[in-house]
């Protein structure tokens, strides 16, 4: 069962992760265009559209206008979430290690530099997991459009920040031992005993797993189709 959820699950995870999300890209890709709505002021064509897509899609105007709170809540969610991948890119490669030591860090320093951000990162993105939750929970408006897989995601995003913080402030794990089985599994050459034994990374990790292959088919799919819309709202 170990060498099936661990050296195979992860390449079946990534297949459907892939083939969903070209998929997805393709309907979106399909979608018709609206018809010309005048707004004002008019979208800049070149420059001034590409600007204007990621302006919102990484800053959220829109959303700041109507909900100060849940815009900032919404946006340490994202920043957080952000440093939290460049930190898994860290351990799972190494490749920001190099980075660093070439602009004159030491390897002491860029594991504190790397403890103390990713915990601060793993504390907020938590709390921000939480007030999002009761968000949906508590308005009546959010409520009413909010579907069980909407809070069956919330919930396997909520299980894997949880195993992770317990992994980072408690449960010990080898970060060689990673980084040797996540070798493995890029390389093809992964085996059962180079599983880590350490039952809050495996938790952590199958969850993290499931998420991958649920995320073409939700909500969460909103950081690729955002940009999609919006490229469609700044043209219009």
């Amino acid at each position: 069962m170990n060498y099936f959820l661990f050296v195979i699950l992860p390449y079946i995870a990534f297949a459907i992760f892939i083939i969903g999300m070209l998929y997805r890209i393709r309907i979106w890709a399909k979608s018709p265009m609206p018809g010309a709505i005048t707004l004002f002021p008019a979208p800049q064509p070149g420059a001034g559209l590409f600007m204007g897509v990621i302006k919102e899609s990484f800053l959220f105007p829109g959303l700041f206008k109507g909900d100060k709170f849940f815009w900032a809540t919404a946006w340490l969610f994202h920043v957080s979430l952000a440093l939290i991948i460049v930190g898994h890119l860290r351990v799972l490669t190494g490749v920001f290690d190099k980075m660093f030591i070439s602009f004159g860090m030491n390897q002491e320093g860029i594991n504190t530099m790397s403890s103390v951000s990713g915990g601060i990162a793993g504390i907020v993105i938590m709390l921000a997991a939480f007030i999002l939750i009761l968000r949906r929970m508590s308005s009546i408006r959010v409520r009413e459009i909010s579907l069980p897989s909407d809070y069956l995601a919330l919930i396997f995003v909520l299980a894997i920040l949880i195993t992770g913080n317990l992994m980072r402030f408690g449960a010990h794990f080898d970060l060689e031992l990673t980084r040797v089985y996540f070798s493995g599994i890029f390389s093809l050459s992964a085996t059962e005993a180079t599983i880590p034994q350490n039952a809050m990374f495996l938790v952590h990790f199958f969850l993290v797993q499931i998420l991958v292959i649920y995320i073409p088919f939700s909500k969460i799919l909103h950081f690729g189709g955002i940009f999609f819309t919006q490229t469609l709202i700044q043209k219009s």
